[in-house]
């Protein structure tokens, strides 16, 4: 606008000072007058001619750069007579429908994206350059039992209350692991990023893998057990005859020859009746029933298994505090299956104290809980991730099938668990569900 009220100002000025001269000559020389005029109407010709080749397509080019900065790609150019300037509009037109048809493909892409994100049934964690989550999807507010984004949106990572955020504030880019939670619930969690603005965005992606790892798990070690069952049981049902045989022959000996043999026959046959026992253990994972379930009051439950478990308690001076709450828990459950369960969380318990300590079991209604804490020794980071896995076990004599059965018993119940420390306490909840 101003490049224009420049060149009209300069036009005017022009034939102003034209006009002007040859008025001057009107009376006195005609010849020079028509002279001042043609000069004058040549100057308005000449200056319509640079105005259209020069002026216009410069204010053309103007609006143009006006429709770009306020991001108008749907308004073209109209053509004008100079075939020049022309060439120039088409290019210009051409580019406006060139980034018309990105700009629709970078929204449908980016719709398309979104769409696929909020619908994912992975957890999508979205990170900015300086590590604070900047969105969250309803896969992973599911999977990580977040009630609201909000409660994590503009935190870091290892700042929020996820379950495995410690675990995932270490991931690297290219990272593709598995993470526990207490050694029950697994994720795969693979670590990435996207471009956006010139600025590298990471991303999680959270899959869990619980129900597959454990379907893969069941089938591996109940293979395995039954391969040991059978070949052990083959040989102690061949073997034990035969000790108790030679061992009853030594004893009926007169002369005592082989008197001093006798120990190690016994010894062996004891130890084939030891290793039958072992086996066993292991077979009981493999067998265990279908939960018989019926109403049951979780209180009464819980003095049971005090009652089976406070001698020990008593000899190592483990105090063995109940707080039952005031109302009756019912749930649903296999009576005898959940007292077994809670016989060994307090058997694992008291033998992680060893000797003074305290073990506390508290129930609750809302939610339908029992909590079983003792303050014997915290657990680590890998034996919190590897507790529930088959055959682990943190103790010198152990076999590793203790937890395995517990985790099978409420698996089948489908009641929820947690094995953590927290503030000097190593606790194991159970959370049933309602009836």
């Amino acid at each position: 606008m101003v490049s224009r009220f420049i060149f009209w100002l300069l036009a005017l000025t022009v034939f102003g000072t034209l006009a002007f001269w040859g008025f001057q000559y009107k009376e006195t020389s005609p010849h020079s007058f028509y002279l001042a005029e043609g000069i004058t109407l040549l100057a308005i010709i000449l200056f319509i001619i640079l105005y259209r080749r020069l002026i216009r397509p410069y204010n053309i080019i103007a609006d143009g750069m006006d429709l770009l900065q306020e991001q108008d790609f749907s308004t073209h150019l109209r053509p004008i007579s100079d075939s020049e300037a022309n060439k120039m509009i088409i290019v210009f037109n051409k580019m406006i429908d060139s980034l018309k048809e990105e700009r629709v493909q970078v929204r449908e892409k980016n719709l398309f994206l979104d769409l696929l994100i909020q619908a994912s049934p992975q957890g999508v964690l979205i990170l900015d350059f300086d590590e604070y989550i900047t969105d969250i999807n309803p896969a992973g507010l599911k999977l990580l039992d977040i009630p609201d984004k909000n409660d994590l949106i503009g935190k870091k990572i290892k700042d929020t209350d996820i379950n495995i955020s410690q675990s995932l504030s270490r991931l690297r880019h290219g990272d593709d692991v598995v993470i526990r939670e207490s050694g029950i619930t697994a994720y795969r969690c693979v670590r990435s990023s996207f471009v956006d603005k010139g600025f590298d965005h990471p991303f999680i992606l959270i899959e869990e893998l619980t129900n597959e790892l454990l379907k893969i798990e069941k089938k591996s070690y109940e293979g395995i057990i039954r391969m040991m069952a059978h070949e052990v049981n083959n040989s102690i049902g061949s073997i034990s005859p035969t000790l108790s045989v030679v061992s009853g022959i030594f004893k009926d000996d007169i002369d005592q020859k082989f008197s001093y043999v006798l120990p190690a026959v016994s010894a062996s046959l004891e130890r084939c009746l030891h290793l039958g026992k072992f086996i066993s253990n292991f077979a009981q994972v493999v067998k265990l029933p279908e939960p018989h379930k019926t109403n049951v009051d979780l209180n009464e439950l819980v003095k049971s298994a005090e009652a089976l478990t406070s001698i020990e308690c008593q000899h190592r001076n483990i105090r063995l505090e109940l707080h039952l709450c005031d109302k009756k828990c019912i749930a649903f459950v296999d009576a005898i299956q959940i007292e077994q369960v809670l016989v060994n969380i307090i058997k694992n318990a008291y033998e992680a104290i060893d000797e003074k300590g305290i073990i506390k079991i508290v129930t609750q209604i809302e939610p339908l809980s029992i909590i079983i804490s003792n303050n014997g020794p915290e657990l680590t980071e890998e034996n919190r991730q590897n507790l529930f896995v088959p055959f682990f076990t943190t103790k010198d004599t152990g076999q590793g099938i203790g937890l395995m059965v517990i985790r099978e018993i409420l698996k089948n119940h489908q009641a929820n668990f947690k094995f953590y420390s927290e503030n000097g306490w190593t606790k194991f909840d159970i959370m049933f569900k309602t009836l």
